[in-house]
């Protein structure tokens, strides 16, 4: 299970960098998109691209010790029940999400056009995601319990 969640980590982290990598790289290509009245400031620009690039790469580079953390134990087979499995996916989501939207937000602010605050709104949520992981358990094991009455 540890090498699984290794292998989930790095797939997470290189999604991320690529996926940011492949959003930013048009505009380099785009005559006159940081001279235009619009353009975005350089380092609000830079901020935006790099820190879904570095929390990539410490996910990347900290991912056997983070699947060792989560994982205490060496026997085989899942160690921890379905509703851990839920908490570590929606934690991950969270995680992502937060570091789409401050990657997005920093970018805004740095061009002179207006900010998107539907983002605004993801950012938020993706923080409920990350500190409301026990919430969200519970709401998984009362609807799993429901249905296995029926």
């Amino acid at each position: 299970m540890r090498e699984l969640t290794e292998i989930v980590i790095k797939v997470f982290a290189a999604y991320l960098v690529f996926s940011t990598v492949g959003n930013y790289v048009p505009l380099a290509f785009v005559p006159d998109a940081f001279s235009g009245p619009n353009s975005p400031d350089i380092w609000f620009f830079a901020a935006g691209l790099s820190v879904p690039i570095v929390i990539g790469m410490v996910l990347w580079l900290r991912a056997p010790k983070l699947s060792k953390s989560a994982f205490s134990s060496e026997a085989p087979g899942p160690v921890i029940p379905e509703s851990g499995v839920v908490a570590a996916g929606v934690f991950l989501i969270g995680v992502y999400w937060f570091v789409r939207a401050v990657s997005v937000l920093l970018t805004q602010l740095g061009s002179q056009a207006s900010i998107n605050y539907g983002w605004c709104v993801v950012l938020a949520m993706s923080v409920g995601l990350i500190l409301g992981i026990n919430l969200i358990v519970k709401v998984f094991r009362k609807i799993r319990a429901a249905g296995s009455n029926a």
